[in-house]
């Protein structure tokens, strides 16, 4: 699957939010089984409506699918888009580096560390 400029720039607009990268990395870590709506809003303590609006935009960006099972909707992380969208940043945004390898988690700052930069 390609990714051009359009969908990757839909697709990290639409993670941009908060609340549906928290969606989105739960899903990603229920793959393949993903999770019905209902489980979303119970697991991040958020109201059911508010996760339905998300999982809409997240839909609607191609980065989780959804299947009806009678009454409930079942959401997964689109694992292709995924992995194109990771392709893309490593080709285009890695270029003319010479190390373009994921970081180590010793090199990664602490959530404590972000926390103070961002104060």
């Amino acid at each position: 699957m390609i990714i051009n400029l359009k969908i990757h720039q839909e697709c990290n607009t639409t993670l941009a939010s908060p609340v549906r990268l928290e969606i989105f990395r739960l899903l990603v870590e229920q793959e393949p089984t993903g999770l019905v709506s209902g489980d979303i809003a119970e697991h991040l303590d958020q109201p059911h409506n508010g996760i339905s609006f998300h999982l809409k935009s997240l839909q609607h960006a191609g980065l989780v699918t959804v299947q009806r099972e009678g009454r409930y909707q079942r959401y997964r992380a689109d694992m292709s888009v995924v992995r194109a969208l990771v392709a893309y940043l490593t080709e285009n945004c890695c270029r003319g580096t010479r190390n373009c390898s994921l970081p180590q988690p010793a090199d990664l700052p602490l959530d404590e560390e972000i926390l103070n930069e961002n104060s």
